[in-house]
């Protein structure tokens, strides 16, 4: 069954200019080998995990910024409470599947959201707090070795549900003593909801970092290093007021463009009691406002399949020609992302290799595939297949 308000058209191109009809092929790192040689070891059921390069921290001396030094890095606006640009970020997991786990709680509240491909035509996301909280984030999800990743590139702390063993003791060897499972941190850190509240598990971020800081776990971080900003656009490629990004007809992240309130409003796909499909806009949980970003950055990347439901992807730290697409006031801006090491967040460019100016707020970012497809389905309206590699 198509969603309605969803065009598909075969074979779609891919993306150009940003991709070259050559295929590309992920080369698993030494870390990623292993761990691909943990997954698929035998006899045993529960592999032994085998461990990342851990990056030994040495301790940071708590430094205020001035009284002036209060923008979010990250969002460029101001911020409450500057001291916590000097802490780690909370990073939560939340499911987004199946669709009776939705909506999202709290999600808007976040800085930076990530988004990504788990097999099976279904999606999990990252949120990341930063120069604020949130009392009531969920529902909190599994970890996969992807969030390992990202909560390291964020020196953050990671809130996850649970994860299998392997995935585990990555956890443990890559991020030791910032991952806090369901259960181990009391509520009102983490919270399962009664089955009349709806059953869901909520992590209160500003509860979370108060327990951490119990524990006698380190907290105190480098600031964030600065993306840059500016309220006004002056260059870029496309019309952009709707672009919908396809895991299958079933699977549907759909950004809209609202020129009132200046960001793109997430619509997603939903299943009506006749087992049709159709769109639907997706709301906060709580405070029922619309789930909008000023940002919308689509990364492409290299998918890495261990099994079809254990995904991996290949970030090429150091490569600073891996193809964007970059989505803010309603155009479209092809570029360029990297990041500059494995502990390091994610810069941005133009195709001239200046920084891209992003739009003052918050960002989501997905990371496609990189034989993802698009095509334009009519001026301003695009259409993204997900593919494998």
């Amino acid at each position: 069954m198509l969603l309605s308000g969803c065009n598909f058209l075969a074979p779609a191109p891919k993306i150009t200019p940003l991709i070259t009809d050559l295929a590309t092929t992920p080369t698993l790192n030494p870390e990623q080998a292993l761990t691909k040689a943990a997954r698929q070891a035998t006899p045993t059921p529960f592999p032994s995990p085998t461990p990342w390069p851990v990056v030994t921290l040495t301790s940071t001396q708590r430094v205020i910024p001035a009284q002036s030094d209060n923008t979010n890095p990250l969002t460029g606006l101001e911020v409450a409470d500057s001291r916590l640009l000097w802490e780690r970020p909370i990073m939560v997991k939340l499911a987004n599947w199946p669709q009776s786990l939705r909506p999202f709680n709290q999600i808007i509240d976040a800085d930076m959201v990530f988004e990504y491909f788990i097999g099976y035509q279904t999606n999990h996301i990252l949120a990341l707090y930063y120069g604020g909280d949130a009392d009531a984030v969920g529902p909190l999800a599994p970890g996969r070795v992807v969030d390992a990743r990202l909560a390291r590139r964020y020196q953050a702390s990671l809130v996850v549900a649970s994860a299998p063993p392997t995935v585990e003791g990555v956890f443990e060897q890559t991020l030791p003593d910032r991952v806090f499972y369901r259960g181990f941190a009391p509520c009102p850190g983490i919270c399962t909801e009664t089955l009349a509240q709806g059953g869901n598990t909520v992590v209160d971020t500003a509860a979370m970092r108060a327990f951490i800081e119990s524990e006698d776990i380190p907290t105190t971080i480098e600031r964030l290093p600065d993306l840059y900003f500016d309220r006004v656009i002056k260059d870029w490629d496309e019309s952009a007021l709707r672009v919908s990004y396809l895991y299958a007809d079933f699977s549907v992240m759909d950004w809209r463009y609202n020129k009132i309130y200046g960001g793109y409003e997430l619509w997603q796909d939903f299943q009506q009691a006749d087992g049709s499909y159709t769109l639907q806009q997706t709301f906060d949980r709580d405070s029922q406002q619309p789930v909008t970003f000023e940002n919308v950055l689509i990364l492409l990347a290299d998918y890495i399949e261990y099994n079809p439901s254990f995904y991996d992807i290949d970030f090429r730290e150091g490569d600073r020609e891996q193809a964007a697409i970059f989505l803010r006031d309603g155009k479209m801006t092809n570029g360029n992302w990297y990041a500059p090491d494995i502990d390091q967040p994610y810069q941005f460019f133009d195709l001239q290799g200046n920084p891209y100016i992003l739009k003052p707020g918050q960002t989501w970012i997905t990371f496609a595939s990189t034989t993802s497809r698009i095509t334009m389905v009519e001026e301003g309206v695009w259409d993204i297949i997900f593919t494998p590699n």
